[in-house]
């Protein structure tokens, strides 16, 4: 588990150096791989994976100019909200191979400066959900099923630790590092 996260942090390092080098990546974007450490289910079966053999990447957009925006009310928590695009493959209850794009957004409970803890929303579209097991994630028809996973997590300087109930089936832990 731990030459996995470190295999993944040298890789993620090395495309970021690529995507600074290509100038896509731009000041205050930083982008987040973590992978889980533990997985629990609610009701338990025989045949739930409880490894997922994740590999999660996020990459978080700069703060906007928010004066620029025409509010009536002035700033609120909206405008303290980061948004990120992110994707991730991994093995799902089911030991399908399952990957998953989304967008969302994070908001920051607490700042102070080396640590913070947050909540986040994300949604998109996962994949990999097949045959017999098919119908086990809502509107799966054609292959692909939309998804919504909140998360709540603590960060400290670059380190990650965050918590995601997935649906009503169970509960995981990721742990991450972030690229600034």
């Amino acid at each position: 588990m731990f030459k996995r996260l470190i295999a993944l942090c040298m890789c993620a390092g090395m495309m970021c150096s690529q995507v600074v080098s290509a100038g896509i990546f731009k000041e205050g974007d930083q982008i987040l791989i973590q992978t889980s450490v533990w997985t629990t289910h609610y009701d338990p079966e025989p045949d739930h994976n409880n490894h997922q053999k994740l590999i999660n990447l996020e990459w978080y957009f700069p703060e906007t100019n928010v004066d620029a925006l025409p509010r009536p009310s002035g700033r609120d928590w909206r405008d303290e909200v980061q948004w990120l695009i992110g994707g991730a493959s991994f093995l799902n209850s089911f030991d399908q191979r399952t990957t998953s794009l989304y967008t969302g957004g994070r908001y920051n409970f607490h700042d102070s400066g080396d640590l913070k803890t947050y909540g986040k929303l994300t949604a998109g579209l996962i994949h990999g959900y097949r045959g017999e097991y098919r119908d086990k994630i809502p509107f799966n028809r054609f292959g692909v099923a939309p998804s919504i996973l909140p998360a709540f997590g603590v960060e400290y300087n670059r380190m990650n630790l965050e918590m995601i109930p997935f649906g009503t089936a169970g509960f995981m832990v990721n742990v991450g590092y972030y690229f600034r």
